[in-house]
């Protein structure tokens, strides 16, 4: 359901079970992109916000095209109107489990009831528990250091050094002429979906 400010989705019907939860997420955070026809799914796009991406499916072409006007009107007019700045930061689509029988980090480990599926929430890919068995902070998407690739956890332990040591010759150089004391240095921790489906009141079948 789209609002002046908000897009609202809930309210799914599956093997006639009805599930009530809805999730409300501010138009300023959304991102659209289209995707390519393939196979079964078509008419899709996703929908990209800070916390979590998803892809939805439209019933027709048409039907795609004018929500995907419509949802970016929305944003273009709500972003003029409010003098809010879209996010810049948007949740990595999830591959989904069907599309990985291996880890895609090692591409060693073969999935099975023992070896279970895990998803890096920084990058969306499929791996071993093995290859994303550490954790870091993604803010955007939760308080709690979450599930990261070895990978994403190498760059993001990067990035994070490289912030500390830039903040650190900053506060070394400041304009009083003294250096700041241990007490006022903080070590930077950067911090870390299943995709949902999504459709107006007439859902269509999304990956998982």
């Amino acid at each position: 359901f789209l609002f002046n400010d908000l897009l609202v989705y809930g309210n799914i019907i599956i093997n006639k079970k009805k599930y009530n939860k809805q999730h409300i997420i501010p138009l300023e955070e959304v991102k659209l992109k289209s995707l390519e026809d393939e196979a079964q799914f078509k008419n899709g796009w996703l929908i990209c916000t800070r916390g979590k991406s998803f892809a939805v499916y439209a019933a027709t072409a048409t039907e795609k095209q004018e929500w995907m006007a419509h949802i970016n009107k929305c944003i273009d007019d709500l972003l003029k109107k409010s003098g809010k700045k879209a996010s810049a930061e948007h949740a990595a689509v999830w591959i989904p489990d069907s599309e990985a029988n291996t880890c895609m980090h090692c591409k060693k480990v073969q999935f099975t009831l023992v070896n279970r599926r895990h998803h890096c929430r920084k990058c969306g890919v499929v791996v071993c528990n093995g290859c994303s068995s550490r954790r870091f902070m993604l803010p955007a998407q939760s308080s709690k250091p979450l599930r990261v690739c070895d990978s994403c956890y190498d760059e993001l332990s990067k990035s994070s050094n490289n912030a500390d040591f830039t903040s650190k010759v900053a506060k070394s150089t400041d304009s009083s002429g003294e250096e700041d004391s241990d007490e006022d240095e903080t070590n930077g921790n950067v911090q870390e979906s299943k995709p949902s489906s999504f459709y107006g009141g007439t859902e269509e079948a999304a990956s998982s």
